[in-house]
């Protein structure tokens, strides 16, 4: 029906609609709509200042934008002066904004979807920069394996604006697990919503899980959490005091996570290995491969410090925006993360810090 209402305001192949909102369930609905018209989707940060959400509506040429967990007219200064075939908001009326619900047909014609739309994002930073990312196309059902549902619950507490949250959505609706989103979080609503959903896959920022290590060992053990069997925590930097309680109350089953914007997941470290490999962020995940480079751009042996650079699948595809003197991918595919770091003679990553490059150019 969604998808509808957006092909009855012109908007279709190729169009960039912008989302500005927290992690609800309307993003979801948007999402899938999108990729119902083939429109892109531009996820932007519900905290962006205007000047800021101009920017990246100007940049991305938006034809049409959607907002929620804010007054509409908070940021009417960003949005002055720009033409959209459809100003809508998610909580209301407002002048000048069209109330989301209302965009509802009352029937509509089937639509079928690739598995996600086309999405735009942005990196981190004083450098940020945009993301393309580009259609996935499923795979004909005659080479494909039928789908295998997952009895599993999600818990997405990972902005979605961000690649790493919208990157849980597709991959729990692909497996068929059901999502559980929080706009907000709050440790102790979330240990709740764990035990009441059933929560089996939760992968979270360092920052949420701090909340957690606030809220104490002895609460979290009071709540039944036995349903979890995969806690990831990544998204930054994560203290070694950190890991080693989410251990000791989670037990095995958690794990740590590397990557960026542009290369989506690049490393995994086992609760196995946070010991033995102290300080690491783990060894290339599956279809990734990490090379650490000199400034003139030259692979470096094992144990040297250098820039991280990665080839995964999506810096393959994806288009990487913004000026800068620095490459950001070379002709096989590599990206420039930013980051510095050592690859040890098992094949483990240790990261130490931004690259001198990075650190200059900021």
């Amino acid at each position: 029906m969604l998808a509808d209402g957006f092909a009855s305001r012109g908007l279709g192949l190729d169009d960039v609609i912008a989302v500005r909102c927290r992690n609800r369930m309307e993003w979801a609905v948007i999402a899938l709509a999108c990729a119902k018209i083939e429109a892109r989707l531009l996820t932007l940060d519900a905290d962006l200042p205007p000047r800021i959400v101009r920017e990246r509506l100007i940049a991305s040429r938006a034809a049409a934008i959607i907002i929620g967990d804010t007054a509409p007219l908070r940021i009417n200064q960003a949005l002055e002066g720009l033409s959209f075939r459809l100003r809508s908001s998610m909580d209301g009326a407002f002048p000048g904004f069209f109330n989301f619900w209302d965009l509802f047909p009352p029937v509509a014609q089937p639509r079928f979807g690739r598995t996600q739309p086309s999405m735009l994002a942005w990196t981190a930073g004083p450098q940020a920069r945009a993301v393309g990312l580009p259609r996935r196309r499923t795979a004909p059902a005659a080479v494909s394996r039928p789908p295998m549902a997952d009895e599993g619950v999600s818990l997405i507490t990972v902005p979605l604006h961000r690649t790493w949250g919208s990157g849980q959505f597709w991959t729990a609706l692909s497996a068929g697990r059901a999502i559980a989103l929080m706009r907000r979080f709050d440790a102790a609503d979330g240990l709740k919503l764990i035990a009441q959903r059933r929560v089996t896959h939760w992968c979270a920022l360092p920052e949420t899980f701090a909340e957690f290590h606030r809220l104490g060992a002895d609460a979290i053990r009071a709540t039944d959490v036995s349903s979890l069997r995969d806690v990831v925590v990544g998204g930054a930097p994560v203290p070694m005091v950190l890991r080693a309680w989410l251990v000791d109350v989670f037990g095995p089953v958690v794990s740590e996570a590397y990557g960026s914007t542009e290369t989506g997941v690049i490393s995994s470290l086992p609760a196995a290995s946070f010991t033995a490999k102290r300080g690491s962020s783990g060894r290339p995940v599956r279809g990734a491969a990490v090379e650490i480079r000199d400034a003139g751009g030259h692979a470096l042996p094992a144990g040297a410090v250098g820039e991280v650079w990665a080839r995964t699948q999506r810096t393959l595809e994806c288009e990487i925006g913004g000026n800068t003197r620095l490459p950001r991918r070379d002709a096989d595919g590599f990206v420039a993360t930013g980051d510095a770091g050592l690859i040890d003679t098992d094949g483990f990553l240790y990261l130490k810090g931004r690259s001198e490059d990075q650190r200059a150019a900021g």
